[in-house]
């Protein structure tokens, strides 16, 4: 065997002895000796939680019984259920035995405080606990975690990164519009291959083009649509820096829903991207935000009259 097959091999052999080491130091999880109640503080006094990552903070206040969200100057609400797990890992927190004690290996469990989720619970102004949360355990049931003034690194119980590493607009609510569609009067839509409203006559609808027959659509596709009306969700906001400017004057598609009592809700969308990664910026019924919604949201609300029949 030449010379050079056998150095390739032995590379290749300590390469795999390394791995080995670095995955039984990392596989470990959450052991049969269990602490609960690890950060030792009451949930129900946390008032302000903060993440910092990378150079970023994401910053929760709670206002009564909700919480907002810092996003860009503005305080706004958050999605429901998603900060309260958060401000209840304060007392709910358990880990298993310590995995390590090494400092040079902080990194590899993302618990640094370069990679790691400094996350930090306060009373108001004043700090009460912080813990590191790192990346998922191999078991994908754990996460590993460290008290910033010790070395110590646990398994905490459950898959906390569901709560991380995401900006200030992800966790906003991201409700767009919500409608209570028994108090439709009229649906339009427009753009530029369709024109046509549909209206209530009694308990039926019927649809009107700008030109052509009018015709009655399919009930159960009118239900559906209806549905798709209820509520409508943004999926992002457009990134800092974009220096997009959408022309909601001129928009890709605008649908505009009139209401029994004479109020009038409009969506705009401007179509971006390419047609295998398209989506549209939507400006909000109030106008003084823009968000981003995915191909998907647009083709579930907006068919063709035909398609509806």
């Amino acid at each position: 065997m030449k010379r050079s097959t056998l150095i390739t091999l032995a590379i290749l052999v300590l390469l795999a002895i390394c791995y080995l080491i670095m995955y039984q130091s990392e596989k470990q999880s959450l052991s049969e000796k269990e602490v609960g109640n690890f950060l030792a503080v009451d949930s129900g006094m946390v008032n302000k939680i903060s993440i910092r990552r990378l150079g970023t903070v994401v910053e929760f206040q709670k206002v009564g019984e909700d919480w907002n969200v810092s996003d860009r100057g503005k305080s706004y609400s958050t999605e429901k259920g998603t900060v309260p797990q958060l401000a209840d890992l304060a007392h709910t927190m358990s880990v298993g035995e310590i995995i390590s004690s090494n400092p040079d290996k902080q990194m590899l469990f993302q618990v640094d405080t370069i990679t790691g989720n400094r996350v930090t619970f306060y009373r108001d102004a004043n700090e009460l606990v912080s813990v590191i949360i790192g990346k998922t355990g191999v078991d994908n049931l754990s996460t590993y975690v460290r008290k910033p003034e010790s070395n110590d690194v646990y398994a905490a119980k459950g898959n906390l990164a569901r709560f991380l590493n995401r900006p200030a607009s992800g966790y906003r609510d991201k409700t767009l519009l919500t409608i209570d569609t028994t108090q439709i009067a009229t649906i339009s839509f427009k753009s530029k291959e369709i024109d046509y409203r549909i209206g209530r006559q009694d308990s039926l609808w019927r649809i009107v083009p700008a030109k052509g027959e009018p015709l009655n659509p399919d009930p159960q596709k009118m239900s559906n649509l209806l549905r798709q009306l209820a509520l409508i969700r943004w999926n992002s906001s457009p990134p800092e820096g974009d220096t997009a400017r959408p022309n909601f004057l001129q928009p890709t598609v605008a649908v505009e829903i009139t209401m029994l009592d004479g109020n009038t809700k409009s969506l705009r969308f401007v179509e971006q991207g390419t047609s295998e990664n398209k989506s549209y910026y939507v400006q909000s019924p109030s106008g003084d935000e823009t968000f981003i919604v995915y191909d998907y949201v647009v083709t579930n609300l907006v068919k063709k009259p035909d398609e509806l029949k």
